[in-house]
């Protein structure tokens, strides 16, 4: 009894928070340690005589203070297992519905075989953590129907959506593999044509912002300001679309692009490498020609870059200071 009483008083909400996602074993060993201590003290007698005869001792109150202690533990690891398992089914039937969704969506649209193979790509290298997930909400489920002999509707609905999900996810995601692998010999070209295509219109932006016009002092300083930051969003957008269509060549072949599209391209390097020094050039040459017009203009002033306010002060430039070229 002194064990038991030792537990209770250590017993709180902090102990029972920090099983939240520990293995299912330590609420086994949990479980079967408060029923067998719930049995123990409901065998022990109401009233005790001491040794000698002298003393009478009464046990009701302190049996029955243990007895309820153990049935509250007892219902609150229940709801915290149920908690536990109907938030994590949730979450797991969302992420797999989102995978098969863009699994249907798939068809011969590029656009769509691109998006569907990063998806595949991703069910792929996260399919054992997925079924680890799987098994430990199942596990929980088991938890709640073996241990406390509770099942309702909802749990039920719940645990039969999630198996659904599942065995959805499975199915689909082998008819996507099936599918892409089927085109793979029309889509890879497609998608190397893509790339040129998308590596030739950054370099046309970039183009644009060495244009003549964003070096023409007399132009309106908020008015080119405007002009280079909706550049900058543009070439942002390009950029991440170049991403994503290398990322689905790379899921289909396991290299970069191929020499004869790099040099289409008038590239040096496979794709990732054209994309960084473009986007180095890109910055650079923002910041260049941002740097210049404040100079012009000395004034303390707010420039919004990928998405954070950075306050500039900057000196002016002398009329016998030489402005830098492109």
């Amino acid at each position: 009894m002194a064990g038991i009483y030792e537990f209770l008083r250590a017993w709180g909400h902090q102990k029972l928070e920090s099983m939240r996602g520990c293995p299912i074993k330590n609420y086994v060993m949990l479980m079967s340690r408060l029923s067998g201590w719930q049995t123990q003290v409901s065998s022990v007698r109401t009233e005790v005589i001491s040794k000698g005869g002298l003393l009478l001792l009464s046990c009701h109150e302190v049996r029955g203070e243990m007895e309820s202690q153990l049935e509250s533990i007892r219902k609150d690891i229940l709801e915290q297992v149920q908690s536990e398992c109907r938030s994590r089914s949730q979450q797991l039937i969302a992420e797999l519905t989102d995978f098969v969704k863009a699994f249907q969506s798939i068809n011969s649209d590029i656009h769509a075989i691109a998006w569907c193979s990063q998806k595949l790509n991703e069910a792929n290298q996260r399919h054992a953590e997925l079924e680890e997930q799987m098994g430990y909400t199942r596990s929980l489920s088991e938890l709640v129907h073996n241990h406390f002999g509770l099942l309702n509707a909802e749990n039920e609905a719940l645990d039969i959506s999630l198996l659904d999900a599942w065995e959805s996810f499975q199915f689909e995601k082998s008819q996507a593999s099936e599918f892409l692998l089927s085109k793979r010999h029309a889509i890879v070209p497609k998608l190397q044509q893509l790339m040129v295509a998308v590596l030739a219109e950054l370099e046309d932006l970039i183009d644009t912002a060495l244009s003549s016009p964003f070096m023409d002092p007399a132009q309106e300083q908020r008015s080119t300001e405007r002009q280079l930051i909706s550049l900058e969003r543009q070439f942002q957008s390009t950029a991440s679309y170049l991403g994503e269509l290398h990322h689905a060549y790379t899921t289909f072949t396991g290299t970069g692009m191929g020499p004869s599209a790099e040099t289409r391209a008038g590239t040096e390097g496979p794709p990732q490498v054209a994309l960084s020094k473009s986007r180095e050039s890109h910055t650079f040459i923002l910041v260049f020609y941002l740097f210049i017009y404040l100079g012009r203009h000395p004034q303390r002033m707010e420039v919004p870059r990928l998405g954070v306010k950075s306050e500039l002060q900057l000196p002016a430039y002398t009329t016998a200071t030489a402005m830098p070229g492109p």
